[in-house]
This record gives structure tokens, C-alpha cells and sequence, in this order.
């Protein structure tokens, strides 16, 4: 493979070329194959930002393998982790489960074996739609439960002060005399979160299940009082060691991390020092990255911002989420709904490039613009471009021609507009469908404010602002219309028709789009006359003109 500029394909040759360990001089062994991983912590709301670090570790496995590498993809449910707060829908007695590992949380819906089973069942249900390779998937607590963690656990414990020793360099004060990597889970009312321990030595440690502080919820602890062994009762690895473990077991050799975790103190390089030197295995090759924000702000069910993964396949195909994600990693990215016909616009103008029906001077940027445009998708690009329309316009048109109930209309519309010619095979119809379904899905579901207001009869308000002129150059623009009705022909009139009549054509376009959409702006104006009905749209202008 040529040299690529394009991130995912050098950070897969960053991994292939690794020689050694990171803080140890030493050789990094041959790998036969390489492991990325991606996970998520199943406490939280499954929205469409924990995609993100799934797409882009999918994109690092494709990279890997276009070089000729074996690579896998692996996922894994951190859910030994606790339950941290209550959900919006969740009933309130659910507090009491506060601190629990959430794999042990009842499923509020009845549907599932738990609260975790319930969310990782809806998460797995879709994230397929979104990667190009398979993925295998892991539980942190199933494998807690087989006994797979406890080679790293008593390696950790035997190795205590020296685990110690390195997370001392990443503190500002001292551990307590009683620290332990390793803590039980209460084995009377079963939470992870609370035991505080009050001795501990080898694998053996006493706690008091006591209450645990969240940032906005108390977990209670029972006062219970007992003794457990790490290598042979319920408790989990702090994450601080934990995380090193994981990397070790599944034999990781890349993952990401938001850019949080780039910083030297984070609890990567934490664990990156005690994989490497405590587990003698070598720290996984990372990537960082940025979040992905809805209108400038982090997602939260609190803010009623969260974008799920069945909504967004609802407005837009998986390869727009994987082309928004591939983009340039350490870039913030707020996204905002009235802004998806410009992502789309951005993916079609890539996929032009891809073809060669765009021409970009620079090597360097027209390189990297194919490749983003070839690994947002799912499978390998067709050798003929797809079909594309323009997201505006087809979201404009299903709402004048509702696709379920009049699609023979909308297409019809189309061919007028000349957006698509009049022979269409299956594939040419299965991406106006999707495109005009998603469209008015955009619509309805997130930009009720942008739905179309349909004028038949010219504002007055419009007509009573309009000079002798402007109304002159309506009556001319609606017979030029009327004598040449398609697409190019009503575009190169309105720009002639205003040159004729002294006027600016953007004020020109202006006075339409007002007229016929009740907006100030709107898609090409050609291709939008054409679809709505030109001999229409030529009475609504010259009755303006009239007025």
C-alpha cells in the first residue's frame, strides 16, 4: 500500500511497526495477529458518542488489513462497573440499586435478565449497522465470574508496593496504608462501590460496606462488616489496574481513549506503566480523540440532547456517522441537527472526488479525501458512483410528495427537476426511497421550525414591499419560465432576468424563495420549479407581479 496520509492508515502502520515496549527496553514479541479494542461502560445512556471510539477502532482494523496484517476487532461491556444514577423512564425505587455492578441491576423492563443484558441488547442490535468488520464481544464481570482475571490479580497483589510505587508518581497525595488494586463486592447487599477497606494484606482484606458519594447521587452501604480473597470471591480490579489487565488478557495491541487520556497523568499511562511493568506485556498503541458535541454541548438525557443510534439511522445511512467520525481525530465536532444537510453535502462532495467527477489540485488533500470517502464505507465502493440528490432538495420534496403514500408523484417530481434522468434501475430507487424517507424523518422528528409552507397565492406582505421594477422583472421571469421549463433554463433566467432589470440576482432569489416557500432562502431554485410545477410556480410569480 502507498504511503497514506490519512490517519486510521498510520496509525495501523505506527502498530505494524512497533519494535518496543514503551517504558521498558525491551522487544515488543512477533505478533501472528493484532487485537484492537474498543468498550464502553454500560452505567451510562448507549447514545451515538460511545460509537465513536467503535468506528474509529474499526477503521484502524480495515487500515491494518489493507497493509496485509491479520486484525481483529474486539468489544467490551465494562459492566462490573456500578450502576452510577437513575435514568430518565427509570422508576425511583431503582436507587436502591445504586452501586450495584450494573449486570446485577434488574431489567426495569421485565424484557431481559438485567438492567446491563436490557442496554447491551439495544446497543448490539444496531452498532452492527455501523462497522465494516465482525466483532467479537466480551463481559468484564463473565469473565471476573470464569476466573480470567485472576493470573493479573494476584500478579498485582504480589506486586502491591511496587503498583504502589507507580501510582504514587501520578498522585498528588499519599494511598492509604489499607489500599488494595483489588475490592470485594459486599456480600450482603452485593455493591461494588461501597466496601471501604479496613485491612488488607496478600489477597486477604476486611471492609465496612459504607456510603459512597457520586457527583449527583449517594449509593447506601448496608454496615455490614466481612472478609473476602481476591482469587476466590465477587470483587473487581480498580480501574487503574483493571484497565492493564484487560489489555493483557485479550492480548490488545491498539485502543482509543478521548483526548482526557492523552494528558501524562491519566489513568492510561498509569496503566501503561503496570501492564508493562508489573504484568510484563506490552502498553497498547493508542489513539485519542476528541467528543463529539450536540449544539456546543456534551451529551446528556438531562439536556434531552441524546442522539441514539436507532434515531440517527431514521435521518441518515451509517457511512455519514462514519464519515463525521473519521475526520480529523483531535478536532472538537458539534453537531447540529439543522446542520445534516451540510454533512451530507461534505460526503457527497467526497464521494465526487472518490470518483473523479471533482477536481482537487493538491495530491495531498485529494488522497486524503478518497480515503476518508473509501473507509466511511461499509463495504468496498462500487466502481460506479451511486445515485446522490441533494439532501435539501429531497427532504423538500417528500414533504410536498409524502414517499409512503405518493411516491410515484415524488418521482415524477424528481425526473422534472432533472435531479435524476428518466431510466432508474432497483439501486437508482432504493436511494430515493431512503433519501426522501429520511428526509422528511429529518423534518418531523428534529426541524419542526424548517417544514415547508406551501404558498398558493403571493404574500402580501412580499408584494406590498416590491418596487415597479422587481414586479417587472417577475412578469418577465414567469414568461421566460413558461416558454423554457427545465431546471437549467428557470436558473440562467433568474440571473438574466435581474441583470435586465438592474437588480441583484440574490436579491432576486430572495423575493422567490419568499413567494414560493415562505423562506429566505432555499435549494437551487431551477431544479426546485421544476419539481413543484413550473406552470404553477410561473402563476404564483406573475400574480405577484400583477399586484
Amino acid at each position: 500500500m502507498r504511503e497514506s496520509y490519512f490517519w486510521a492508515d498510520q496509525k495501523a502502520r505506527e502498530i505494524l511497526d512497533r519494535e518496543r515496549y514503551h517504558y521498558l527496553d525491551k522487544a515488543v514479541p512477533a505478533r501472528g495477529s493484532y487485537v484492537v479494542k474498543t468498550s464502553a461502560s454500560l452505567s451510562g445512556v448507549l447514545h451515538i458518542g460511545r460509537l465513536s471510539d467503535t468506528i474509529r477502532a474499526d477503521s484502524i482494523v480495515t487500515a491494518m488489513r489493507d497493509q496485509g496484517a491479520r486484525a481483529r476487532l474486539i468489544w467490551v461491556a465494562e459492566d462490573t462497573d456500578p450502576l452510577r444514577k437513575i435514568p430518565e423512564g427509570i422508576p425511583a425505587e431503582y436507587e436502591k440499586f445504586l452501586g450495584m455492578p450494573v449486570t446485577d441491576v434488574p431489567d426495569p423492563s421485565g424484557c431481559h435478565s438485567s438492567y446491563a443484558e436490557h442496554h447491551q441488547a439495544e446497543y448490539m442490535e444496531v452498532i452492527g449497522e455501523f462497522i465494516a468488520n465482525e466483532v467479537e464481544c466480551y463481559s468484564t464481570r463473565e469473565e471476573y465470574r470464569r476466573g480470567s482475571f485472576r493470573p493479573f490479580i494476584r500478579k498485582i497483589l504480589e506486586r502491591r508496593d511496587e503498583v504502589r510505587e507507580i501510582l504514587g508518581r501520578y498522585r498528588d497525595s499519599d494511598l492509604s496504608p489499607n489500599w488494595s488494586p483489588w475490592k470485594p463486592i459486599c456480600a450482603q447487599c452485593g455493591k461494588v462501590i461501597t466496601p471501604r477497606l479496613l485491612e488488607a494484606e496478600g489477597t486477604w482484606v476486611k471492609y465496612e460496606c459504607r456510603d459512597y458519594e457520586f457527583e449527583k447521587t449517594v449509593a447506601r452501604g448496608c454496615g455490614y462488616i466481612g472478609e473476602a480473597d481476591a482469587t476466590e470471591d465477587d470483587g473487581k480490579l480498580l480501574w487503574k489496574s483493571e484497565w492493564a489487565s484487560e489489555w493483557a488478557l485479550w492480548d490488545v495491541s491498539c485502543e482509543g481513549g478521548g483526548k482526557e487520556y492523552e494528558v501524562p497523568t491519566s489513568a492510561w499511562w498509569v496503566n501503561g506503566e503496570i501492564v508493562e511493568r508489573i504484568l510484563d506485556y506490552p502498553m497498547p498503541t493508542p489513539f485519542f480523540y476528541e467528543m463529539l458535541l450536540i449544539d456546543g454541548k456534551k451529551m446528556s438525557a438531562s439536556l434531552g440532547n441524546v442522539v441514539y443510534p436507532s434515531e440517527w439511522l431514521k435521518v441518515a445511512p451509517p457511512e455519514l456517522l462514519r464519515f463525521l467520525y473519521n475526520k480529523k481525530l483531535m478536532k472538537t465536532r458539534s453537531f447540529s441537527w439543522n446542520e445534516l444537510p451540510r454533512l451530507y453535502a461534505d460526503y457527497d462532495n467526497h464521494a465526487a472526488v472518490y470518483y473523479g467527477e471533482a477536481v482537487v489540485p493538491n495530491e495531498k488533500e485529494r488522497a486524503h479525501m478518497r480515503r476518508l470517502y473509501e473507509i466511511s464505507q461499509l463495504r468496498n465502493p462500487p466502481d460506479e458512483r451511486p445515485l446522490s440528490i441533494d439532501f435539501s432538495f429531497a427532504s423538500m420534496i417528500s414533504q410536498i410528495y409524502d414517499p409512503k403514500t405518493r411516491m410515484p408523484e415524488a418521482m415524477e417530481a424528481l425526473k422534472r427537476s432533472g435531479v435524476v434522468g428518466k431510466e432508474l434501475d432497483i439501486g437508482d430507487l432504493e436511494v430515493i426511497d431512503g433519501l426522501l424517507t429520511r428526509g422528511i424523518n429529518w423534518i418531523r422528528m428534529f426541524v419542526p421550525d424548517q417544514a415547508l409552507t406551501l404558498k398558493e397565492e403571493p404574500d402580501p406582505v412580499i408584494v406590498g414591499k416590491l418596487g415597479e421594477g422587481e414586479k417587472r422583472a417577475l412578469g418577465e421571469l414567469a414568461r421566460a419560465i413558461r416558454e423554457r421549463p427545465d431546471p437549467d433554463s428557470i436558473q440562467t433566467a433568474v440571473f438574466s432576468t435581474a441583470k435586465d432589470n438592474g437588480m441583484k440576482p440574490g436579491r432576486l432569489f430572495q423575493i422567490l424563495y419568499g413567494l414560493v416557500l415562505g423562506q429566505r432562502s432555499g435549494p437551487r431554485l431551477g431544479p426546485l420549479v421544476a419539481a413543484m410545477g413550473s406552470g404553477k410556480i410561473a402563476d404564483l410569480i406573475e400574480a405577484a407581479g400583477r399586484a
